[in-house]
């Protein structure tokens, strides 16, 4: 049996000048869909803690009116809202705290403090909990003039249809780079046949199966990807920590650092193996056929 990191003594396919660049080559495909494939577990976390986030909470705003007692008005919809059931927790935003939040945006909070701001209320419902909001919503309306009841999930929605969307983009991403690796190897191979044409005649001659020629080239073009697929990984792996380390100096809370679960690393890993196993197969394939044509 042929090792795939032995050489092949016979057909020397070392020496090809053809399969030279073809670690170059796959080493940028690796690095495309390492990235692609990153973009899809950190976009499913995303979308994840965007859902944990945003489902168990809601803000309630009471707008703004002129000379009109709006702490008065925070006290009784906390008091409503305490006595709604599955609320777990009702925290009145304080003016300091509501300006803080709107920094980012508008500037210095202690100018903000001073703008005809809307008083918030920030609402926990128990985990486990069925809330109706429709009814919630109307009875706090009627309760307190002015209050309006947010459930971010129009927001969350539209969120998780970009998120869906860019997850697609990946998706078609990794599968053309599939495509175009397979493209490429299955042309290396082929080069490789013709150039080692009367040598394969040879030992066709002196009695070496089929199998046996294919094995010498599928474990050389096999080790080619795999050794070529490692800078890819690693220059890929380098950009998404210099992404994240840029991602996380911005001070916005919706657009954080990505991050890759579990699944994530273990998947980008197995790149390199996959590919040598996707050569493998591919290059058994093309120089099999090619055998039997030259019979």
């Amino acid at each position: 049996m042929i090792s795939v990191f032995g050489k092949t003594a016979e057909l020397q396919l070392e020496r090809d000048v053809s399969s030279r660049y073809l670690p170059v080559v796959i080493s940028a495909m690796i690095f495309l869909a390492a990235l692609a494939l990153a973009g899809l577990f950190s976009i499913h976390s995303a979308v994840q803690d965007w859902s944990s986030a945003v489902s168990g909470n809601l803000t309630v705003e009471i707008e703004y009116q002129e000379g009109k007692a709006l702490d008065k008005k925070v006290k009784v919809a906390t008091d409503f809202l305490k006595t709604f059931p599955g609320v777990d927790q009702v925290r009145p935003l304080p003016i300091d705290e509501t300006a803080k939040l709107l920094e980012p945006y508008l500037g210095r909070p202690d100018v903000i403090k001073n703008l005809p701001l809307p008083r918030l209320i920030e609402v926990t419902i128990k985990e486990g909990s069925a809330v109706n909001l429709v009814a919630a919503a109307q009875k706090l309306a009627d309760a307190v003039p002015g209050a309006r009841l947010n459930t971010h999930r129009p927001w969350l929605d539209k969120m998780i249809l970009l998120a869906r969307s860019v997850q697609i983009l990946a998706a078609a991403i990794m599968v053309l780079v599939s495509i175009v690796t397979v493209i490429i190897v299955i042309f290396a191979a082929r080069t490789g046949m013709v150039m080692h044409q009367e040598i394969i005649e040879v030992l066709h001659l002196i009695g070496a199966q089929d199998g046996y020629i294919a094995r010498q080239f599928q474990n050389y073009y096999a080790r080619l990807s795999f050794i070529g697929s490692l800078p890819g990984l690693l220059i890929s792996v380098l950009v998404m920590q210099l992404f994240a380390f840029l991602a996380g100096r911005l001070e916005a809370g919706l657009i954080g650092a990505p991050t890759l679960m579990l699944e994530g690393w273990v998947a980008l890993a197995m790149l390199p193996v996959i590919v040598a196993l996707l050569t493998t197969v591919t290059v058994r394939w093309i120089v099999l056929g090619s055998l039997k044509r030259m019979m």
